[in-house]
């Protein structure tokens, strides 16, 4: 597949390409954001830091009003808009000959349709706006940390509308070099049916379940919250990932600009320098994904540490020789790092899990743990918590 190179007056980076320019739906998503926070006043306000931040009780609880309010509405629009089609059969179908019957309920569950998913869309970007606001990210402007044209806006709309990030190629690292090509499209396939599937799945059961014509229109009226309950979850799902994405963009945020300082990386060996490209490196082959929050890290140590381009960052054998050749107190902070980064998409993969321990050695329990309470952390909105387990100091554990 062909790449183009983004074009980002922000950020310039020869070794970043995408496959795909962003798509209409994440282009409307973009501008929708934007313009909210252009209504709200602050989109030209600077970003808050950690410290400024409201505590951790404070975030917590804002998080999870914002998160229920935006679960109720897209219950009550799943509820509401399938009652319509549910009541135009119930009331239309031994009514009307078959044509016609078919043509009302098919244009009415189409309507119906298209008006669930704008208010999906409307409420899914209104709640990760409104957690932006609270995470202190007010700029509506690229990013500088992100390479290319990625910005906040951006992660915040793929989240919102379920879009997948980004197919990227940066210095020759491969996420998805160990996922075959077939398997990326049966999830892709599977991803796309499941609301039709789980929709005629319930249908079909329904209709098993219950013999005469009556009970089997009454059972058709449980579609009804089957399908709100079915939104909430999906935005559920996008408040969890865009809450991860605000937490851990911010998290990034403090360990560039006042963890790894230019007084921090002085202290380190050119050894461990290249040990901390290829341990976000290799966590992203670990987690399969391109997530931004450790491609923040990564574009950071690869400008700062001079990272070669003919060099393969990815390969795990090669991180763990790394570990063996560094210091002890280097060898920690290299631990550190690499516990972080595998919090920073919010789940432990079937490979993190095997080959994690490779690398942790007799600390494997104590890392694990700090990388399930970090995950833990920054899905609550702990902020500060997080922020105090992500301390680099050369110690173990």
């Amino acid at each position: 597949m062909a790449t183009e190179t983004t074009n980002s007056p922000y950020h310039q980076d020869p070794s970043y390409t995408r496959s795909k320019a962003p798509g209409i739906l994440e282009r409307l998503g973009v501008k929708y954001y934007r313009r909210l926070a252009k209504q709200a006043g602050i989109g030209d306000i600077e970003n808050t830091r950690i410290h400024e931040l409201a505590s951790d009780e404070v975030m917590v609880s804002k998080a999870r009003a914002i998160t229920l309010n935006g679960i109720i509405i897209a219950f009550a629009i799943g509820v509401l808009t399938t009652m319509v089609t549910v009541w135009v059969e119930w009331k239309y179908q031994h009514q009307l000959d078959t044509y016609t019957y078919y043509a009302l309920q098919g244009s009415i569950t189409l309507l119906m349709i298209l008006i669930e998913f704008a208010v999906l869309f409307w409420i899914a970007l209104v709640t990760v706006h409104d957690l932006s606001h609270l995470t202190g990210h007010h700029l509506a402007d690229d990013d500088p940390l992100l390479p290319g044209d990625d910005a906040v806006p951006n992660l915040l709309a793929r989240a919102a509308l379920e879009i997948p990030d980004p197919v990227v190629h940066y210095l020759g690292i491969d996420p998805l070099k160990f996922v075959s090509t077939s398997r990326l499209f049966l999830v892709g396939l599977l991803y796309k049916a499941k609301v039709i599937m789980t929709s005629v799945a319930a249908k079909f059961l329904f209709r098993r379940l219950t013999g005469k014509a009556g009970l089997r229109m009454g059972f058709t009226w449980i579609a009804a919250p089957v399908t709100g309950i079915w939104d909430a979850v999906v935005l559920y799902r996008v408040a969890r990932e865009a809450r991860l994405r605000l937490f851990g963009h911010r998290l990034a945020q403090h360990l560039i600009f006042e963890v790894l300082t230019p007084q921090f990386n002085q202290k380190l060996s050119p050894k461990a320098k290249e040990g901390a490209i290829r341990a976000v490196a290799t966590m992203m082959v670990l987690t399969q994904n391109y997530h931004p929050n450790m491609l923040m890290l990564l574009s950071r140590f690869c400008q700062t540490f001079d990272a070669q381009e003919d060099c393969t960052y990815d390969d795990w054998q090669a991180f763990l020789n790394i570990l063996n050749e560094v210091s002890d107190t280097e060898r920690y902070f290299l631990l550190d790092l690499l516990s972080i980064a595998a919090a920073f998409d919010g789940q432990l993969s079937r490979l993190e899990r095997r080959y994690l321990p490779e690398a942790f050695g007799n600390l494997t329990e104590t890392y694990m743990q700090r990388i399930k309470t970090l995950k833990k952390l920054l899905l609550t909105g702990q902020l500060h918590a997080a922020k105090q387990l992500c301390k680099l100091n050369f110690q173990p554990g």
